[in-house]
């Protein structure tokens, strides 16, 4: 078997210009071959070369693809590696290449063809010897790719199914707004399983619309991110107010940083600039908000009057949050920016973080208590929040740590019985 590392992107037809989500669909096959692991990226851009050139060096990548222009450049660097040649008039993520790389044999002299669910045939793995005369047949963009295979005789190879993930043709039936859609969708999909319980429910359907139009804009994942941490803080400054107007304007400006905290991740994805920077900053910036949030509360609820006892809940309230925190970072957070730079990393399959119960306690700690605090303020009652809380908190503590404790347990005992 021959890793598939080569790929050509064929960006000559002004389809390859059409943007979706801020990005030139050929910028996007770039993007997204070089996040499936491709090294050596070639581009046939035809007259389109000059935009699209200018496209890719504003994401730094104008000099990290070879530029094609004509088939003695291609056969040149002809050689016996198998090439994927990727028509740029569609937008795929590199989870549906994975059966057609499965499938290249070093030394292969047919081509195989990438068979999608509708769009017809735009992707092939080609041997490499055989690219220049591709080439010679594609015309500088004036033939399609089943044409130009049509005419060199090489339609009669095997045939791959695409894998699942994001696969959509630009087409008449499939114009730029319904790539996008499919865009979105493929994001929803991915962020899915650790999404808290309102977040798939509520945040997402916030999110969504807002980042539609912060996509198309030169705003940065970061800038959200901190737009996000600003208004948090502005809505924990508000809750330590004792006026009713004060303190449910805090909670909304709450719930519209959970949405911005949102948007950033979801216009990283959606412009491949996802970074492990971003990625801490954005858990740091959790961490700051939530804790300023719970002390802001304090804060305003001791301005307010406690009956007796109710100081000592505000106590018991800030330490179990902050450890809690504490634990969900070591478990939960820690892992996921270790292992996959991503704090929506899906896992290994394998340790705590794995199990059924470990998803929920996930879930749980998570800014949803934001809608409880949210009833609480239209009720003008948010003291029942603070007991609620209270107890919530050290009740998740204790039951992470003994699920925890009761995972290590079970392998011990196993050992001991055999």
């Amino acid at each position: 078997m021959a890793e598939l590392t080569k790929a050509l992107v064929l960006a000559a037809s002004p389809d390859g210009l059409a943007v979706v989500a801020g990005l030139p669909l050929a910028t996007r096959a770039v993007l997204a071959l070089a996040a499936a692991g491709f090294t050596e990226i070639g581009v046939v851009a035809g007259e389109q070369g000059p935009a699209l050139h200018q496209a890719l060096d504003r994401r730094g990548l104008g000099d990290r693809v070879a530029w094609l222009a004509t088939p003695d450049e291609a056969e040149a660097g002809a050689g016996p590696d198998p090439v994927l040649v990727v028509a740029a008039d569609a937008i795929f993520d590199g989870a549906v290449l994975t059966s057609l790389r499965a499938a290249v044999r070093r030394g292969e002299r047919r081509v195989i063809r990438a068979v999608p669910p509708s769009g017809g045939l735009r992707m092939v793995a080609c041997p490499g010897l055989l690219l220049p005369a591709l080439l010679r047949e594609l015309d500088g963009g004036r033939r399609s790719l089943p044409e130009a295979l049509a005419r060199i005789g090489s339609l009669d190879g095997p045939a791959e199914p695409l894998g699942e993930g994001l696969y959509a043709p630009l087409d008449a039936a499939h114009p730029p707004a319904a790539l996008e859609a499919a865009l979105f969708g493929d994001l929803a999909r991915r962020t899915a399983a650790k999404d808290s319980y309102l977040a798939a429910l509520i945040d997402r359907r916030l999110s969504l619309p807002v980042t539609r139009v912060l996509v198309r804009t030169p705003i940065t994942p970061s800038q959200i991110t901190l737009a996000s941490i600003a208004l948090g803080l502005l809505g924990a400054a508000g809750l330590g107010t004792v006026s009713y107007a004060g303190r449910l304007g805090a909670v909304l400006a709450l719930v519209g940083s959970i949405v911005l905290d949102c948007v950033d991740g979801e216009v990283a994805r959606a412009r491949f600039q996802q970074s492990a920077a971003g990625a801490r900053l954005d858990v740091i910036g959790d961490y700051v908000v939530n804790l300023a949030a719970f002390l802001g509360l304090a804060v305003g609820l001791a301005r307010q009057g406690l009956p007796p006892g109710g100081h000592w809940a505000i106590v018991a309230l800030v330490g179990g949050i902050a450890t809690a925190m504490a634990i969900t970072h070591a478990l939960f957070v820690r892992p996921a920016l270790v292992n996959g730079g991503d704090i929506h990393w899906a896992g290994d399959g394998e340790g705590f973080a794995a199990t059924r119960t470990a998803a929920v306690l996930e879930k749980i700690a998570s800014r949803d208590y934001t809608y409880l605090l949210l009833v609480c303020a239209l009720l003008g009652h948010l003291e029942w929040f603070l007991y609620a809380a209270a107890v919530g908190a050290w009740v998740f503590v204790v039951a992470v740590l003994g699920f925890a404790g009761y995972l290590r347990l079970v392998p011990r005992r196993a050992a001991v019985s055999q």
